[in-house]
């Protein structure tokens, strides 16, 4: 039933508050941790034998009220939200409160007002409520570098979205050329062939739940996995540096060979062209009327 708060100011007023406990020291403060959208208990176990006049539980504004009738009956029990309920177990002197449906507005001090019936002052229980949400499965970033020697040089950026408070990050297992970075968020990672293949794992976690994403970081390296670690040797590296210089050495020399040979062939059709021209010149001079029939 919800009712208008000045009903809850009145009911405050006729037991008010004369102390924070039965010797009017401070009381303790319970931290209870809850999950986002959903529900909490709030729990109030009364000492067996003592009798509870009046229960109010107050957040801000007063709450929900419990007021103890004759025996084992409840004369009335008010609540100011849908949301919250009151859990009441007389013959187990249990009267806790549940909240439902839990937002961040609903973060911070609580504190039940018990009024026993033999007591003048109020013992008063508190709480603090902190909300945190349900972590999703985080994901994974994966950035790649491949060097000259086939080294591959992988970073693996783990991240979750949205933003949450008291989010912490890891990774698991970390092999010997694993570097943790970034808070724990972002794992540098150097494989080369012949390496095996570890399962990396990203953890985040918070108070109240904990979430993972494992993945193979050399199935996205290139290059074959051979046996031996050395792929490629800098004595390798030479010879072969000194066969590339050697073909283009004969390439050149070969290049330089056929462009000569094409020039002395030319020079050659040159002059028997020249030849061939001026043996008909003189053939022309010594027959001038070769072929000529008279009139």
């Amino acid at each position: 039933m919800k009712v208008p708060p000045w009903v809850f100011f009145f009911l405050m007023l006729l037991h008010p508050q004369k102390g924070e406990g039965q010797s009017g020291e401070e009381p303790e403060t319970e931290e209870l941790m809850a999950i986002l959208g959903e529900s909490i208990i709030f729990p109030i176990n009364i000492p067996e034998g003592e009798q509870i006049e009046e229960i109010v539980w107050v957040f801000q504004s007063p709450l929900a009220t419990i007021k103890k009738g004759a025996g084992e009956e409840l004369s009335t029990i008010i609540v100011s939200d849908p949301r919250y309920k009151v859990l009441v177990d007389i013959p187990n002197q249990i009267y806790s409160l549940q909240i439902s449906n839990l937002s961040k507005e609903d973060e911070g001090m609580y504190r039940a007002n018990i009024v026993s019936e033999d007591a003048l002052d109020t013992i008063t229980r508190k709480f603090t409520l902190r909300i945190y949400r349900r972590l999703p499965k985080p994901k994974v970033t994966i950035y790649l570098e491949i060097s000259e020697e086939f080294m591959c040089n992988v970073t693996l950026k783990c991240h979750v979205d949205g933003r949450g408070e008291d989010e912490e990050y890891g990774w698991t297992p970390l092999g010997p050329r694993a570097v943790v970075s970034n808070g724990g968020s972002v794992l540098h990672l150097s494989w080369k062939p012949g390496d095996s293949d570890l399962t990396s794992t990203c953890i985040v976690r918070n108070p109240v739940s904990f979430s993972s994403h494992s993945l193979q970081a050399g199935q996205f390296c290139t290059g074959p996995r051979i046996s031996s670690p050395a792929s490629c040797s800098p004595l390798s590296k030479g010879l072969f540096i000194l066969l590339l210089l050697g073909i283009l050495i004969v390439a050149i020399i070969v290049i330089s060979i056929l462009t000569k040979n094409k020039k002395a062939i030319e020079r050659i059709h040159r002059m028997k062209l020249r030849r061939k021209v001026k043996r008909e010149k003189m053939q022309a001079k010594e027959f001038p009327l070769a072929g000529h029939i008279p009139e």
